[in-house]
């Protein structure tokens, strides 16, 4: 006979709402609420620390592969198997607001998912590491093997010495 777990159902629009309530892990007890909406990452780690039961609309039971293929219809695969590998790794995470990069909460830093194919202009990187050393935030690129691996590095700002056209440092 398998323990009584928490419920989750995924509707169609995405939402995923909190029913019964029953063995919630204690840092999230009074945190999730029967009836309410639940962000998919709080979902995500539940369903790694295989803490609760996820439905779609209809009852019918999700496997974790189900789940994970429903949330890729919000978060981009790259981000989610950041997520997925930093929740293993016992981090709490949560996504920017363009849901593009992963936040280390408890570290204060940003992380930006790459596939290892994936190109970056460097103005791009040097404004999203300009812009993360601004808020207070360490910068990581976070990049994914073809095997599904990921690889973290920390960026810093770098400066670059001017070339006079004669080939000399000025």
């Amino acid at each position: 006979m398998s323990k009584v777990k928490t419920r989750l159902r995924v509707l169609s629009d995405g939402r995923i709402v909190v029913g019964t309530v029953v063995n919630v892990p204690k840092d999230l007890q009074g945190v999730i609420k029967e009836g309410a909406n639940i962000d998919p990452l709080t979902a995500l780690r539940l369903v790694l620390a295989n803490a609760v039961i996820v439905e779609d609309e209809s009852g019918r039971e999700l496997g974790l592969v189900e789940f994970i293929e429903k949330l890729q219809r919000e978060i981009d695969n790259t981000v989610l198997l950041v997520v997925m590998d930093l929740l293993k790794k016992g981090k709490k995470v949560m996504l920017s607001p363009s849901k593009k990069e992963v936040i280390l909460v408890n570290e204060k830093a940003i992380i930006k998912p790459l596939n290892e194919y994936e190109d970056i202009e460097v103005r791009e990187l040097y404004s999203m590491v300009d812009n993360a050393l601004k808020q207070g935030y360490r910068f990581l690129i976070a990049v994914i093997d073809m095997h599904g691996d990921v690889t973290y590095y920390e960026v810093t700002k770098m400066s670059f010495q001017k070339i006079n056209r004669g080939g000399g440092i000025a």
